[in-house]
C-alpha cells in the first residue's frame, strides 16, 4: 500500500514536471489584448476583443431573429437513409453538442485566442489529485480571476474538482467534457456541488460517464448553456433545475438508456419500456427555455409526461429518436416552436390527422420528419408558416396539392427514399417560395409536363436514383447537363435550351430549366430505362431526339413506338369493356368491404396477434400447462391487468371489495407472480390459471406496453382455450382518438362495467354488478 502511494506521489509530480511548461505556454499573455469585459462576450465563446477561431461545425440555427435558418445543402439533401437501426446513429436535425461549442474542439481544447482570459489544461491524464497541485502552482504566479475560458476535458478525474474551480471565480465558460464523474459519494459532499462561479454562463459535461446528478448539484451557478450529452444518466432528481430558472440551452442527447441490473432479464418486450425516468414537473423552473436537445435518448413511457412541463419561450426542440409513442396535444402546449425534429419514431405516423400540429400552426418554421413510417401528408395544412420539409425515409407514395396548398413560405422540401411515382397535376404551385426539392431514390419512372411546371420554379433539385424511362423529356432534359456545371460543387444546371410543352390543345409555350440546378448528378445514378426490353442505358449516349415546337414534350423516343401505340389503340375498345367489368366487381367488392370492414379489419389483427404470441407458445412459457385444459382447476378467480398509476385503486378500493367482501380470490402481478420467472412467463401461466380475466382500463392502460401485451394475450388465450370469461372495467372515460382498435372492439361485443366518480350510492351499486357478473363466470 505504502509502495502505491508512494508511485502515485512520484507520478503527481512527474505530470507536473512535464505539464507545467506547456499549461504556461498555453495562458501566456499577448500584449495586443485588451482586458476582455465580460458583457462584450459572446456567451458561445466567439466574439468579444478576443474572438476564437472555431471548431469547424456549422450552427444551424438563425444569427439573427428571423433570419434564415443555416441548414447547408450537405445536410439537408446528401446521404442515404439511414433508417433508425442500432448499426448507425440516426443522424438528427440540431446536430451534436459541437454545433454550439464553438470555443472548444471535439478534443476538447480551446479554440479562443490566446491569452490571460484562456487556460488550457485538457488531454493531460490529469487525476483528482493532480488537477489540485497543477492548480495551485498556476495561482502562484498567475492571475486566475482573470480566466474566463477553461477547460479540464479529456483527464482522469473521477470527482468534480469543485475546490480547485474555486480559484476561478470570474470563469464564464467550462468544460469537464470526456472524464468520469460516475458515483458522487455522500461522504465528499465537496464535490457533490459547483462552488459559486457567479459569472460561469456555459458547462460542458459531456461524456462524463454521469448515471444522475445529485439534487444541489447547480445550486450555486447561474447557468445559460448546460451540455449533458453522451452519458448513462437513467434518472435526474425533481428538483435538480431550479436554481437554473435562466437557462436557455439544455442537451440531453444521447444518453444510454440501458438499465444497470437487468441485463439478464430476457425477456423481448423490455426494449419498448427502458428508457430514461423523468419526473412529471422536471422542466418547469426553466421558464427561459429555448433550446431543448433529447435526440437519441430513449424514455420510458410515464417519462414522456416531463415534456409536458416545457416552458412557453422554447424554440428550438428535438425528440428525435426517443421512442415517442404517439403526436399529442401536451408536447406542443408551449406553441412557440419553431424547429422540431421528431424523426425516428416509428409508429407516432399510425395517427397523423389534419389537427395532430395545430398547436404549432402559427410558429412552426422547420420539421424534420424522417424515418418514421410517415404514408400521408394531411396533417400540412396547418403549418402555413412551414420554410424546411424533410420528409426523407418515410413510405409516401402519391403527392395531392391539397397537401402543400397552405405552404406559400416553404423554401426546402426533402422527399428523398420515399416511393413517390409521376404525378399529373402541379402540386408545387401554390408553393411560390419554394426554391429546392429533393425526389432521389424514389419511385418515378416518367417525367410528366405538370412534373415540369413545377420543377421550372425551382433553383436546385435532385432526381438521382429513379429508374425513369427513356423518353424525348428526359434526353432534353439531360442532354447539356455536362456542359453546364455551376460554381457550387457537384452542381449542374439541368438544361440550356428551352422545351416546348402543348397541354390539353393549348398553344405552346417554351418552359426553361435554364436557371435550376441539378445539385445530385452523377452518371451512375442518372441513367434511364427501355421498358420494352428492359435494359438499362445511358441517356447521355442515346441518338438526339427532334422534337418540334408543336409536338408534345412527353413524346417518345422512336417513330417505331409511334406505330406501336397506333396500333395498340385498335384494341382500347376491348380494354375498356373489361376495365368497366372490372371497376363493377370492384365497386360490389368495396360495398361488402365497407359494410364489413371492422369486422373483417379486427379478425386479421387477431390473426396476427396470434401469430405473434405463437412464437412464444412452447413449453418453457407454461408453469402449469393444466391451464389449458377446460376442466382443470383453477387457482384464481379473476386475472387483474391493470396499470402501475392505477395501482392505488385496485388496492384500496378492488381488493378490499373483491377479497375481503365477496371472498373473490384475485391475481395481481406484484403479489402473486413467482419469483424466479420471467414476467411473460408469469403473465401466461396466471392467466391458464385464473377463472376470468379482468382488465382495469385507463388512459395510464392504455400508454403501458405491458397492458397492451395483455390485452392481446387476453383475447388470444380466451380464444385458445375457447373460453369468454373477460370483464373490462373502465376507470375514465376514454376519447375515442386515443381508444386502439382492439379495445373498440372489446367495448363493441363485451359489457364493460364504469367506475362511477359520483356518489357513494352509485359505487355501491357499481360493486353489486360487478359481484354479479363474478358469480355467473363462476357458474
Amino acid at each position: 500500500m505504502e509502495v502505491s502511494e508512494t508511485f502515485r506521489n512520484l507520478t503527481v509530480l512527474l505530470v507536473l514536471l512535464l505539464v507545467l511548461p506547456t499549461a504556461l505556454r498555453r495562458i501566456r499573455f499577448v500584449a495586443a489584448n485588451p482586458p476582455v469585459d465580460s458583457t462584450d462576450c459572446d456567451l458561445l465563446g466567439c466574439g468579444g476583443t478576443y474572438g476564437c477561431y472555431g471548431n469547424g461545425w456549422p450552427n444551424y440555427l438563425p444569427r439573427t431573429p428571423g433570419g434564415r435558418y443555416n441548414i447547408p445543402v450537405s445536410a439537408f439533401h446528401d446521404g442515404s437513409s439511414s433508417g433508425g437501426h442500432a448499426e448507425s446513429q440516426p443522424e438528427c436535425l440540431l446536430g451534436s453538442a459541437n454545433n454550439y461549442l464553438p470555443w472548444v474542439t471535439q478534443e476538447g481544447r480551446l479554440t479562443v485566442r490566446k491569452g490571460r482570459h484562456a487556460l488550457d489544461l485538457s488531454n493531460l491524464r490529469l487525476n483528482d489529485r493532480g488537477v489540485r497541485s497543477l492548480v495551485q502552482e498556476i495561482s502562484s504566479f498567475v492571475a486566475l480571476e482573470e480566466v474566463l475560458h477553461l477547460t479540464l476535458a479529456r483527464n482522469e478525474l473521477t470527482l468534480v474538482p469543485s475546490p480547485a474551480l474555486k480559484k476561478f471565480p470570474n470563469v464564464r465558460l467550462l468544460s469537464l467534457n470526456g472524464n468520469f464523474f460516475s458515483v458522487f459519494s455522500t461522504e465528499q459532499t465537496v464535490h457533490n456541488r459547483l462552488p459559486a462561479l457567479s459569472g460561469l454562463r456555459v458547462l460542458d459535461m459531456r461524456n462524463c460517464s454521469l448515471r444522475t446528478l445529485p439534487e444541489e448539484f447547480f445550486r450555486n451557478v447561474d447557468l445559460h448553456y448546460l451540455f449533458l450529452s453522451h452519458n448513462s444518466i437513467t434518472t435526474l432528481p425533481a428538483e435538480l433545475f431550479f436554481p437554473l430558472r435562466n437557462l436557455l440551452h439544455l442537451d440531453l442527447a444521447n444518453i444510454d438508456s440501458r438499465r444497470y441490473g437487468e441485463e439478464r432479464i430476457e425477456n423481448p418486450f423490455m426494449k419498448l419500456i427502458a428508457g430514461v425516468d423523468l419526473h412529471q414537473s422536471l422542466f418547469y423552473p426553466l421558464v427561459n427555455l429555448v433550446f431543448l436537445d433529447l435526440s437519441n435518448t430513449r424514455l420510458e413511457m410515464q417519462a414522456f409526461i416531463a415534456l409536458r412541463s416545457i416552458q412557453r419561450r422554447v424554440r428550438y426542440v428535438s425528440y428525435c429518436n426517443i421512442g415517442l409513442p404517439a403526436i399529442v396535444d401536451y408536447l406542443f402546449l408551449s406553441k412557440s416552436i419553431e424547429m422540431l425534429d421528431i424523426s425516428y419514431n416509428v409508429g407516432v405516423a399510425q395517427a397523423l390527422h389534419a389537427g395532430s400540429f395545430a398547436l404549432l400552426a402559427g410558429s412552426l418554421e422547420v420539421l424534420y420528419f424522417k424515418d418514421s413510417m410517415v404514408q400521408q401528408l394531411s396533417w400540412l395544412g396547418a403549418l402555413s408558416k412551414l420554410r424546411v420539409l424533410n420528409l426523407r425515409g418515410n413510405i409516401l407514395r402519391t403527392l395531392h396539392r391539397e397537401s402543400f396548398v397552405n405552404l406559400t413560405n416553404l423554401e426546402q422540401l426533402d422527399l428523398s427514399y420515399n416511393y413517390i411515382s409521376a404525378w399529373n397535376q402541379q402540386i408545387l404551385t401554390q408553393a411560390g417560395a419554394l426554391r429546392s426539392v429533393n425526389l432521389r431514390n424514389n419511385s418515378i419512372v416518367i417525367l410528366t409536363t405538370d412534373m415540369l411546371y413545377d420543377f421550372s420554379r425551382l433553383s436546385a433539385m435532385g432526381l438521382g436514383g429513379n429508374t425513369i424511362q427513356c423518353s424525348c423529356n428526359y434526353l432534353k432534359l439531360l442532354r447539356n447537363i455536362v456542359h453546364n456545371r455551376t460554381d457550387v460543387p457537384g452542381a449542374y444546371t439541368i438544361s440550356a435550351e428551352p422545351l416546348v410543352v402543348d397541354k390539353q390543345g393549348v398553344s405552346a409555350t417554351k418552359l426553361s430549366l435554364q436557371h435550376v440546378q441539378l445539385f445530385d448528378y452523377d452518371e451512375s445514378e442518372y441513367y434511364c430505362m427501355n421498358f420494352t426490353s428492359n435494359e438499362r442505358m445511358d441517356p447521355l449516349g442515346l441518338q438526339e431526339c427532334v422534337v418540334t415546337d408543336d409536338e408534345l414534350i412527353n413524346a417518345d423516343l422512336s417513330e417505331e413506338d409511334t406505330v406501336e401505340e397506333e396500333e395498340h389503340a385498335k384494341n382500347h375498345t376491348l380494354v375498356y369493356i373489361l376495365v368497366s367489368v372490372a371497376v363493377s366487381l370492384l365497386i360490389v367488392g368495396a360495398l361488402g368491404l365497407f359494410y364489413y370492414w371492422f369486422h373483417i379489419k379486427y379478425f386479421f389483427k387477431i390473426i396476427k396477434n396470434s401469430a405473434v404470441l405463437s412464437f412464444f407458445n412452447d413449453d418453457k412459457l407454461y408453469l402449469d400447462k393444466s391451464g389449458l385444459l377446460r376442466e382443470a382447476d383453477f387457482h384464481y378467480d379473476v386475472f387483474v391487468s391493470y396499470s402501475n398509476a392505477d395501482r392505488t385503486w385496485v388496492l384500496d378500493q378492488l381488493l378490499p371489495n373483491m377479497e375481503g367482501v365477496s371472498q373473490i380470490n384475485l391475481c395481481l402481478h406484484e403479489r402473486d407472480f413467482e419469483v424466479g420467472y420471467g414476467i411473460l412467463e408469469n403473465i401466461i401461466s396466471c392467466m391458464d390459471r385464473s377463472r376470468c380475466l379482468m382488465l382495469i382500463v385507463s388512459e395510464s392502460f392504455l400508454l403501458s406496453h405491458w397492458c397492451q401485451f395483455e390485452m392481446h394475450l387476453a383475447q388470444h388465450r380466451l380464444l385458445e382455450t375457447r373460453r369468454d370469461e373477460l370483464i373490462l372495467v373502465l376507470l375514465q372515460d376514454i376519447p375515442r382518438r386515443k381508444c386502439p382498435k382492439t379495445l373498440s372492439y372489446l367495448l363493441k361485443t363485451k359489457t364493460y362495467i364504469k367506475w362511477p366518480t359520483g356518489s357513494v350510492d352509485e359505487q355501491v351499486v357499481f360493486w353489486k354488478r360487478l359481484h354479479k357478473s363474478l358469480l355467473a363466470v363462476h357458474r
